[in-house]
């Protein structure tokens, strides 16, 4: 069995991307063939406890059926930190996602004292079984507390994950902890925290596993989004860590290499989608200089680049676009390094460029794509965008698809 802990930076009061943003990790943990995905507490929130009782969810609401299907489609049980409305009031949850099955969810049963006048106590501990491993789940303050910890390890657990919201003093308390018990009780523990603004602290990442002899296998640092995945039958790890960020002009020799390695490995394949003439480096410096520029780091290493703007070239007038040309985010140059393809850095790309979109408040988006390049062209129609003609840009032969997606809010 497999596990994963996502390291989120979620944004107050703002579900709607907080969703899209837990939606784009879960494709990362799918990419690792994970069984589980377990996020910090409160993420789809953010941990904000005087906004609770306005943004709790009830456990059937219909804006996380997104959840339940990438849980059917890719066999994968997912948690979620929400808070969560019972007849008792408003809970700190972990909202569980099971392929084919009813929503499960569990109730954090000690609150710190700051929680109490905002949320109610769960009474019952959950636990999963998934490919014969028991597990068992404390959230945040909780699991601080020994005897929360007992109480799931007399149930025989197999792993113990906490999902946690803490800042660096609250953090340096609870690994500490967590050793002591993984080291005592030999038993494996995965931690999911959050990074950045929280309600009156700074949530301090650093994501952990660690083996039954309180060894710690995996960590993340404090300030990027990333996923731990924890092989339980090998006890090894594997770790992401992916940032974007808007390129500066030290970025370009290092991005022009991304672009002309993709364009060698295009050619390669017999694709002329990019050629001598396009694009040069000078192409990619207007980029940088223009503000438009975006680049994927994975660790510290860039592999990947996008172009996101709101001008449209003089060639687009040749397609008869549907939507509004009032606000429209057009995309270009995306490229990924080739020994990076197929594994769903693209994906992660175009998710940072729609939530771009959606939060300036654009109406649609528009792009182009190798009519050759089915592969390409597979990808962008998957993700709604709707073929409206073809395009003929300068030194080459072969047309290009005009595609656009209609935003909606």
């Amino acid at each position: 069995m497999k596990i994963c802990v996502a390291q989120t930076q979620s944004k107050s009061n703002n579900v709607d991307y907080n969703i899209r943003n837990h939606i784009s990790l879960i494709h990362r943990a799918i990419h690792y063939q994970v069984d589980l995905i377990i996020f910090p507490e409160l993420s789809l929130t953010n941990y904000e406890p005087k906004l609770s009782k306005e943004l709790a969810f009830s456990a059937d609401d219909e804006r996380l059926n997104s959840f339940q299907e990438l849980s059917n489609r890719h066999e994968i049980s997912i948690g979620i930190g929400v808070p969560i409305k019972s007849n008792n009031g408003v809970h700190i949850g972990l909202l569980f996602f099971q392929p084919n099955q009813e929503r499960n969810v569990y109730f954090k049963q000690y609150l710190h004292k700051d929680e109490e006048p905002f949320f109610a106590k769960g009474t019952e501990q959950l636990y999963l079984t998934i490919k014969g491993i028991k597990l068992g789940f404390g959230i945040c303050y909780e699991t601080l507390n020994e005897d929360h910890f007992l109480k799931c390890f007399n149930n025989n657990i197999d792993v113990y994950i906490a999902s946690v919201a803490k800042s660096q003093s609250a953090l340096n308390r609870a690994f500490f902890h967590l050793e002591n018990l993984s080291s005592s009780y030999k038993i494996p523990i995965l931690m999911s925290n959050a990074v950045g603004p929280c309600h009156d602290f700074i949530s301090a990442g650093q994501t952990a596993c660690w083996n039954r002899n309180g060894v710690i296998l995996a960590k993340l640092d404090a300030a990027n989004q990333g996923v731990v995945c924890y092989d339980v039958s090998i006890s090894q790890t594997r770790i992401e860590q992916l940032r974007i960020s808007q390129a500066s002009i030290f970025h370009l020799d290092d991005v022009f290499e991304i672009y002309n390695s993709a364009k060698k490995h295009m050619q390669s394949k017999g694709l002329q989608q990019w050629v001598e003439e396009y694009p040069v480096k000078s192409d990619i410096q207007k980029d940088i200089v223009k503000g438009e520029l975006y680049i994927l780091l994975k660790d510290s290493q860039i592999i990947g680049a996008i172009n996101i703007s709101d001008e449209q070239d003089e060639e687009y007038r040749q397609i008869n676009w549907k939507f509004d040309d009032s606000k429209v985010l057009v995309i270009h140059r995306l490229a990924i390094l080739p020994e990076f393809q197929q594994k769903g850095y693209a994906r992660y790309l175009m998710d940072f460029a729609e939530n771009h979109a959606l939060e300036h408040q654009y109406t649609s988006i528009r792009l182009d794509a190798y009519t050759l390049n089915h592969r390409v062209a597979k990808f962008y129609e998957q993700r709604g965008y709707i073929i409206r003609g073809e395009v003929y840009f300068p030194f080459r032969q072969i047309p290009f698809y005009g595609l656009e997606k209609q935003l909606s809010y």
